[in-house]
């Protein structure tokens, strides 16, 4: 061989070799499917697997009118990167979004890019729609408050999302419902229809109401949630924060975090959660006419947890926040008040009717005005999921410098299957409590249990108590 010959394929050997990491690292993003595969016009909030090769976390989904880059009404809510080979894509679809097929691309923060052609289609939206229901599906890990409203005329008990339906077509919910007349066999469920923009489905999600706006703050679907989203009364509208900008303070993502509506200054709190095994004892305070978070950062008062419950108390001035469960570990049983800018510590004491102070976590808590006492119910006593059988009333007094808590267990509280619900007067596991404040009943809804060789069972009752 000559000595040229010889130069010239060491050369090209060196290029091979040099290249070979390059190609393999900036491997080819292909886009391949699309599940489903079409949508009707008017889609909120719609899931699209989308398969293929080369994904990275970075992913951003675009759908296009096939041969164009019009995205014919199509907008891509959220992207979730589950593997290299799937993306899980939530969209809506306008109702005026062009009858046609879609290409989908994909493109990395990188700047590679590929795209499937005809995978998607969106069809027109059907003439014969079925009326919209009329009471909500069986669910738990659902968010449940009411609006504070002192009339019947006024009040409103808000639910929104969870996990659950029936077993064959088990679902993850974005629905928003209102309970009003409470106590009466006028009681009804009314669907809140979504809008052009509402979040999509999720648990474990923060929620508090009060002030005319509900807010949902963070939760859980598929993966953590950084999102906080505002429903207001009057529109009968969601709005979102831009919580994804860097510059602007929210929640780190996170579920099973506490809020509560603070009359006296007009703000949301919420207080902890957890992510990734790991709880929280920062606060944050939502204002709704600015519509931004502010940072009141860690406690060093009230130590980490989640699950736990908190709403204001009048004749404190103040926010309260019990109980909760230290990660994975145990539930508690202490108390706190938050001046609006700080937490302090509650005492409490108990009559004769209980040996101690329990603990509880994934509970309910309301004010009963009528009453003037604050009223705790459901929950599970401990990380094992064991329920809460009881329901406690408490009530404060002032001993100069701080406030007393004390503690009864309830007793000749009847409860009743409200008008339209199922016949079950149960108060189930992981069922959630909203206080009717004109009425003084204790609405709760849905439930969870576990069966051995069954699995989950949601229950859909509505049950009021007092």
């Amino acid at each position: 061989m000559s000595t040229w010959k010889r130069i010239t394929l060491a050369c090209l050997s060196l290029l091979t070799l040099g290249l070979a990491p390059v190609g393999a690292a900036l491997a080819q993003v292909k886009v391949t499917a699309a599940t489903p595969s079409s949508a009707y016009q008017g889609s909120i909030a719609f899931d699209v697997v989308v398969n293929g090769s080369g994904f990275d976390p970075s992913a951003t989904v675009q759908y296009f009118v096939s041969g164009t880059t019009n995205p014919g009404g199509i907008a891509v809510r959220q992207v979730v990167f589950r593997k290299s080979t799937e993306l899980v894509a939530t969209i809506d679809v306008a109702d005026g979004a062009v009858l046609a097929s879609y290409d989908i691309q994909v493109t990395l923060s990188s700047g590679r890019k590929g795209k499937g052609t005809t995978l998607f289609s969106v069809k027109a939206k059907p003439n014969d729609e079925p009326p919209p229901p009329t009471y909500p599906p069986a669910r738990f890990w659902h968010a449940f408050a009411s609006n504070g409203g002192e009339t019947t005329a006024t009040s409103r008990l808000y639910m929104f999302g969870g996990e659950g339906g029936a077993a064959s077509s088990w679902a993850t919910f974005s629905d928003l419902w209102a309970y009003t007349n409470a106590g009466s066999t006028g009681a009804t469920w009314t669907l809140i229809a979504p809008g052009s923009s509402a979040p999509g489905p999720r648990n474990h999600v923060g929620w508090s109401c009060g002030g005319g706006r509900c807010v949902a703050s963070n939760g859980s679907y598929v993966g953590l949630l950084k999102e906080t989203w505002v429903f207001t009364e009057s529109t009968q509208a969601w709005s979102q924060v831009g919580c994804s900008s860097r510059r602007v303070v929210c929640p780190s993502a996170r579920r099973f975090a506490t809020m509560a509506y603070d009359r006296l200054h007009g703000t949301h709190i919420l207080f902890g959660g957890s992510a990734g095994g790991i709880a929280y004892n920062d606060t944050y305070t939502f204002n709704p006419g600015t519509m931004s978070w502010v940072s009141n950062g860690s406690s060093s008062v009230v130590s980490p947890r989640s699950r736990a419950a908190a709403t204001f108390v009048p004749p404190l001035g103040r926010i309260l926040l019990f109980g909760g469960q230290q990660e994975n570990v145990r539930a508690l049983n202490d108390m706190y008040s938050w001046t609006g800018s700080a937490w302090g510590r509650v005492q409490q004491v108990v009559d004769a009717s209980l040996a101690a102070v329990p603990s509880l976590h994934s509970h309910s808590i309301a004010w009963d005005p009528t009453g003037n006492r604050l009223v705790v119910t459901g929950g599970l006593v401990d990380v094992g999921d064991t329920p809460n059988p009881s329901t406690y009333y408490v009530t404060f007094s002032s001993t100069g410098s701080e406030w007393q808590a004390s503690w009864t267990r309830a007793s000749g509280i009847g409860c009743q299957s409200a008008a339209g619900s199922p016949p079950d007067p149960v108060v189930h596991p992981e069922a959630r409590m909203a206080f009717d404040v004109p009425t003084g009943v204790q609405v709760s809804f849905g439930g969870v249990v576990n069966v051995v060789d069954t699995g989950a069972t949601a229950f859909g009752n509505t049950v009021e108590c007092r």
